[in-house]
């Protein structure tokens, strides 16, 4: 999952690497909710290079919170000038406010180097439909540019849900852009247009984006598909699109919205959702010793010593911390909305879904007091590894199941060699 804010945690710019100073060189108002930030480096130099549709960390000193860091994507595609982030303002969120209300041009940051993987492929061969639903359309609007810049003569897709034209950001952006593409077009969908927003001008149709429209409206057996947007979003629309024959290769995903969302049961396409950091950042009363007990929950999640996996009650994964990638080996985009049967040995499987099954249905787990399952996992690479976990049920107020909640440890090499010694006892006992 990459949030357009991620939640928030104590942090400093050492952290990150090679973070470097910048500056906001400039402000944009792109809607009444969301603001674009045009970002330079401090010293005159270039920015380092990014690639369209990946994300910056950008640490900030707000009083009151301390030091923090966000994620955002970087919304224009590379120009070695500067970067650019377009924000959503929360109601709740700390550090969105605080850039909306409280950062104008000049303000100092310090912001590390571009990562992620939800990107544009590298050869542009494929027609490319891109599905966007409120500020998830940031990904999107730098793929636009990056395709407008290089002329690309596949065709285009440019797909956008909000609720109406006052939340509506980048429209006569994304119109520019797409009339400089030889191939492309532009469709936009507000859930609940105003009564100035009109027709055929402002918006296309209205109402909520369905897989219906994309089946018949867009090249299922040709194009490249990126979605990006609340879990109601993706929920309606990628399962869709894989079930109407797109394959995994060609169908690229990323969440953007609250934690809380992750087990939402609903699986219908939703109007614009705050993003995770600002769905948790009004923190809890301080916990004994001075820490918030999500100051300590987001530390341990962001950790990369244990893997933090958690999966729907269907079994799909929906989150995955860095301890997960560094274990198994598969990026976060990689893993989220994949089946557990990736980390899973394929002997294995039949018996790990039967006991899924048995707890969803049951709502009890034996590993969740304490005790520890051993059991073998798979890695990326197909390598066989040895894992200790523990596991917590995520319930609703009914108390039905709607996901677990996993940390799992790499016991390989103390299993290895407990399983050398007991050779070697065994040898001995022999003589």
């Amino acid at each position: 999952m990459r949030d357009n804010e991620q939640a928030a945690q104590p942090a400093t710019p050492n952290e990150a690497g090679a973070a470097r100073d910048y500056r906001i060189r400039a402000r944009r108002q792109e809607s009444d909710i969301i603001t674009s930030f045009e970002l330079a480096p401090a010293d005159g130099t270039p920015p380092p290079a990014h690639v369209a549709g990946q994300y910056l960390t950008l640490f900030t000193a707000i009083p009151g919170l301390g030091e923090t860091k966000r994620n955002y994507t970087i919304s224009t595609a590379p120009n070695g000038d500067h970067l650019r982030i377009s924000v959503k303002r929360e109601p709740q969120g700390q550090v969105s406010r605080w850039l909306h209300d409280a950062a104008p041009a000049g303000t100092a940051l310090k912001i590390a180097p571009p990562a992620g993987s939800f990107v544009l492929p590298a050869t542009r061969t494929r027609p490319i439909v891109m599905v966007s639903g409120g500020v998830g359309l940031t990904p999107m609007i730098a793929m636009l540019e990056a395709l407008a810049a290089e002329k690309a003569s596949v065709p285009v897709h440019f797909v956008h849900c909000t609720r109406d034209g006052a939340t509506h950001a980048f429209a006569a952006h994304v119109k520019q852009l797409v009339g400089a593409l030889p191939n492309a077009r532009a469709t936009f969908f507000y859930s609940q247009p105003r009564p100035q927003d009109r027709q055929g001008s402002d918006f296309d149709l209205p109402g909520r984006l369905t897989a219906d429209w994309l089946t018949a409206e867009t090249p299922l057996a040709e194009a490249e598909y990126f979605v990006c947007g609340p879990l109601g979003l993706l929920r309606a629309l990628v399962p869709a699109l894989a079930k109407a024959g797109v394959p995994a290769e060609r169908l690229h995903y990323e969440f953007f919205g609250p934690v809380e969302d992750l087990f939402d049961a609903e699986g219908e396409a939703s109007a614009p959702v705050p993003a995770s950091g600002d769905a948790v950042e009004a923190y809890q009363a301080k916990a004994e010793g001075g820490f918030a007990r999500d100051e300590i929950a987001e530390g341990l999640i962001d950790s990369a010593a244990d893997a933090v996996v958690a999966s729907d009650r269907d079994g799909r994964i929906v989150m995955w911390n860095p301890g997960a990638a560094r274990i198994f080996g598969f990026s976060e985009a990689e893993a989220l909305g994949q089946s557990l049967d990736i980390i899973i040995p394929e002997p294995f499987r039949a018996r790990h879904w039967e006991g899924y099954a048995e707890t969803v249905a049951s709502g009890k787990s034996r590993y969740g007091a304490g005790d520890l399952l051993a059991v073998p996992g798979l890695t990326k690479d197909g390598r066989r590894i040895s894992l200790e976990f523990t596991i917590v049920l995520l319930k609703d107020a009914a108390g039905q199941v709607r996901g677990m909640a996993s940390v799992l440890r790499d016991v390989t090499r103390r299993f290895e060699e407990t399983r050398a010694l007991k050779k070697e006892l065994a040898v001995l006992r022999s003589g």
